[in-house]
């Protein structure tokens, strides 16, 4: 075999033959031809191309007669004259919607129940299933049953995207699982939503199917857009519907990897090597959900119990109906205040992954505020339909500046050592994500006088915070963007979906050929 070009490492060159398969080490001029021909997709514009067809097709047909509820085209008034100006608002709010509901997000620039028809609707669906479980996925999984196998290169993202070990299990076993688990959950969801809208608030049968399908799919996927007016929030006294929502919304942000490893341990077989065992990871994520979702719950009932939760009903109140003595009306107290504890639970889930809301926005407090933009940040967890930072990288950060105090040089917990580059992953991760919030924030800050006008620059802080985590919650804001500023929260929602995982994807599969390299230590001072 002739020796390759200076530019690239002999033990480089070999690993792209071998990558490619049954092509010949001799003859350099073929083999490098044949290489460059079948060079594996890349993974981070892949990802970035597949989501940027998806809104652009969304865009296209959200635009379209068959979509909106007028029956025009979305840029069309009656007897009006054509103008450049509307063409260009009704594409960009289009392109807002389509984004917000492929990045799963859940921002609305309009009112969609009153601005688009059944199809319309459909679109929107569509958009937000695709973009849960992602093109990329799914052109895989057709790829794979036409050819028996996983496309070369496709295993390893798939892999790296769900946060799997490329070098476990088999690409085409995490794929069937994951569509199981998707549809398996939205069916169910469906499926019990439609008896509470058919049997308890007497929708009819087309409209309880379509509803309960709709909101089970949003749920699941994170994506938090509604077909009512105002979101959940006509809902909210409805506590077996918030509990399904919530518990949908959960599933979708906990990722396919735990789902998997959770159904597939046998707790109740005695032989270990039957039963199976819970990885590191799953423990992690379920603990994190757990604290998170409770904790927040807790915080967020004690901060507005008297405020956005209060019903505000004529109805007594527990505390006043055990001191006065009226047992008469205790099944009503008692329900009002499970129904006020069952909205701030659901509530601490929707912040974390999904754009529900079950209470009036405007009525809470700023320290909930404030509470709420932490819980966007954190987000789910890895390989979910949830975005932000996610929990596992938020727990890995806690535990490095941990044994940093403590003067550990391992990183520990549950008896496992976390490795080092896991560790730096999650430190860059954090600040990535963190710059890109206030870098978005920061340019807002000069097109959106407006809405700093009406609402607050903490308003504005928040929009971008829900973008970038690409949870959906509002304070009453996202109408009052311009026509430059939505564009801009399009794009950070864009970011805030493909960003975690491109880094993520990126880091996993760096080049290892500059590791031998170590240079001379000189020390310089920090803090």
């Amino acid at each position: 075999m002739k020796p390759p070009p200076e530019q690239e490492s002999l033990q480089d060159y070999r690993d792209r033959l071998r990558d490619v398969g049954d092509v010949p080490l001799e003859g350099d001029a073929t083999a490098r031809r044949a290489v460059k021909k079948q060079r594996p997709f890349n993974p981070h514009r892949t990802l970035a191309a597949t989501f940027v067809f998806l809104i652009l097709v969304g865009t296209f047909l959200l635009c379209t007669p068959l979509a909106q509820l007028s029956g025009l085209w979305a840029w069309e008034a009656p007897g009006e004259p054509f103008t450049w100006t509307r063409f260009g608002h009704a594409v960009l709010d289009n392109l807002f919607m389509a984004t917000s509901a492929s990045c799963v997000t859940g921002l609305a620039v309009v009112d969609v129940p009153s601005t688009y028809g059944f199809v319309g609707q459909a679109v929107l669906l569509g958009c937000i299933q695709l973009g849960g479980i992602s093109l990329v996925t799914l052109g895989t999984m057709i790829v794979a049953i036409l050819l028996g196998r996983v496309p070369f290169g496709g295993e390893r993202q798939l892999a790296l995207s769900f946060g799997r070990d490329p070098s476990g299990g088999r690409a085409e076993s995490l794929l069937s699982q994951t569509f199981r688990y998707v549809f398996g959950f939205e069916f169910a969801g469906a499926l019990l939503l439609f008896m509470r809208y058919h049997w308890h608030h007497g929708y009819d049968l087309g409209q309880s199917i379509w509803f309960a399908l709709f909101h089970a799919v949003s749920a699941f996927c994170n994506a938090g857009i509604s077909l009512h007016s105002e979101n959940l929030l006509a809902m909210r006294g409805d506590a077996p519907y918030m509990l399904v929502i919530a518990i949908l919304v959960a599933a979708g942000g906990i990722g396919f990897l735990v789902l998997s490893n959770v159904f597939r341990y046998r707790f109740w077989r005695r032989d270990l090597r039957v039963r199976g065992r819970i990885s590191l990871h799953s423990r992690l994520v379920l603990w994190m959900s757990f604290i998170l979702t409770f904790g927040g719950g807790i915080l967020f009932a004690i901060l507005e119990w008297n405020g956005s939760l209060s019903l505000h009903t004529a109805a007594p109140g527990l505390r006043d109906t055990l001191l006065n003595g009226n047992w008469g009306d205790l099944p009503t107290a008692l329900y009002t205040n499970i129904e006020e504890a069952s909205a701030a639970l659901a509530q601490s889930v929707f912040f974390r992954t999904a754009g529900f809301n079950a209470i009036p926005m405007d009525q809470v407090s700023s320290p909930a505020n404030v509470l709420s933009v932490l819980l966007m940040l954190v987000g789910g967890a890895p390989g979910s339909m949830a975005g932000g930072i996610k929990t596992t990288t938020l727990l890995v950060v806690l535990l490095t500046i941990r044994a940093y105090i403590r003067g550990n040089p391992w990183v520990q917990i549950h008896r496992r050592t976390i490795p080092d580059s896991i560790c730096r992953e999650a430190m860059v991760i954090l600040f990535c994500y963190l710059v890109v919030v206030f870098f978005f924030y920061f340019i807002l800050l000069f097109t959106e006088h407006t809405l700093i006008a009406e609402r607050g620059e903490f308003a504005l802080f928040y929009e971008v915070s829900s973008a970038v985590g690409t949870v959906g919650v509002t304070l009453n804001a996202t109408p009052l963007l311009t026509p430059i500023g939505r564009l801009l929260i399009a794009l950070a929602m864009f970011v805030g979906r493909i960003g975690p995982m491109s880094v993520a994807l990126m880091m996993a599969s760096r080049n290892d050929s500059t590791r031998h390299i170590r240079y001379p230590e000189e020390t310089i001072s920090v803090g």
